[in-house]
């Protein structure tokens, strides 16, 4: 291809947005360089013209660089809006019926107001109705939401905040998490996030005093946590780590994760990180969905896949999984990855993207995204050489 049909300039600019678009946690300029090979004066002006344009955006110098609102207007149009936001929460409390009260909570100003609530079976039930408001800065779901607004935005909703509320804001971000508790409930709530990193909306469990205790909140909220992040990714979400990277203080000391924690953590809906190496010696990080068969770490690359091609060249890999909020349990995984031959996967292919999509979009996800498969899709496992499971110790 002679160079009237061939821009290198154009080239290397969309592959800085095919990365900015795999990697929600954003990344430095050096990063970008070493996974590109392109020299650093090329690197910053491709660079200052996207943000110019408004197509990538930094939060300052040396920082980690994200896809601005260019190129987000650019991505096919997702459902989003209240209606979206109702049909996914109820077609995730039809999937699992809540054991306590599950409602789906907006800002609107300086009040929160439920949009949609899905009771429990329990004979004695809190009551969140749909049309509720309240005063954001005193509900559960208010300083989720509050969270995760620039100062400016949160000036507008708060005019005279209270002296402890950038704390109590601050705590909220570190643990994903607000809790309140009543005269006569509990509310905890947690962020749903289209983007993987920005609040839209909270979600709620609503629990009786006389029902709470706090081995039984613990269970809870990571309960209330998986729907949220199915919810996310249903609404276009690549990962769930809300609030960006707003990362918890650590605890204390790294302890091992119990073994029985092990298979529920790893079978939970959260993304793993992919770090494989490139064919010219780089490294390439990608977030992936998965499959954990109590073995091996089951994935699919969909044709042209970055990923595919660096692993059929070098197949030693490592995997991440990871929370991003207390009590921060890990897995790290290192090992090959091999190809696996359809008829080697229950179910063969289609079954394994069906059990993906079900875990991390919903039940609905089965019948609603078929798909079939020509050149270029394949399934790949790696089987752990090594695998380190922790938890912070408090």
């Amino acid at each position: 291809m002679n160079y009237p049909q061939y821009v290198p300039a154009a080239v290397r600019t969309v592959r800085i947005l095919e990365l900015l678009a795999t990697s929600p946690e954003g990344l430095t300029a050096g990063q970008l360089a070493a996974a590109l090979a392109i020299p650093h004066s090329a690197l910053h002006a491709l660079l200052n013209t996207l943000k110019e344009l408004d197509y990538i955006q930094q939060a300052g110098p040396r920082l980690p660089y994200h896809l601005g609102a260019g190129a987000r207007a650019l991505q096919a149009p997702r459902p989003l809006g209240d209606a979206a936001l109702i049909f996914a929460f109820h077609e995730e409390a039809t999937r699992h019926t809540p054991e306590e009260t599950l409602a789906l909570g907006v800002l609107d100003d300086a009040d929160v107001v439920i949009l949609a609530e899905a009771p429990c079976p329990q004979t004695v039930r809190s009551v969140i109705p749909a049309g509720h408001r309240a005063e954001a800065v005193g509900h559960p779901a208010g300083l989720i939401l509050l969270a995760g607004l620039s100062d400016l935005a949160l000036a507008r909703s708060v005019p005279r905040p209270a002296n402890d509320l950038p704390g109590v804001l601050q705590d909220v971000r570190q643990q994903t998490l607000a809790r309140r508790a009543y005269a006569e409930v509990v509310t905890l709530a947690v962020p749903i996030c289209p983007d993987g990193q920005h609040p839209e909306a909270a979600l709620l469990f609503s629990i009786p005093v006389f029902r709470w205790n706090e081995l039984r909140e613990h269970a809870l909220i990571r309960a209330l946590r998986e729907i949220a992040a199915r919810i996310s990714y249903r609404l276009g979400a690549p990962t769930y780590l809300p609030y960006g990277v707003a990362r918890p203080h650590r605890l204390g000391t790294s302890g091992p994760l119990p073994p029985a924690e092990l298979a529920p953590f790893l079978n939970g809906p959260w993304a793993a990180r992919l770090a494989c190496i490139r064919p010219d010696g780089t490294p390439h990080i990608v977030t992936v969905w998965y499959e954990w068969d109590g073995a091996a770490f089951l994935m699919i690359a969909w044709p042209g896949s970055s990923w595919a091609e660096c692993v059929m060249t070098n197949p030693a890999v490592a995997l991440t999984v990871a929370e991003p909020w207390p009590p921060l349990r890990r897995v790290l995984a290192r090992g090959k990855a091999r190809v696996l031959a359809p008829d080697a996967l229950p179910g063969g292919l289609d079954g394994l993207y069906r059990r993906l999509s079900v875990r991390y979009l919903g039940a609905a996800a089965e019948t609603i995204l078929p798909v079939s498969y020509g050149a270029g899709w394949q399934a790949f496992s790696v089987t752990p050489a090594e695998l380190e499971a922790e938890m912070e110790m408090p």
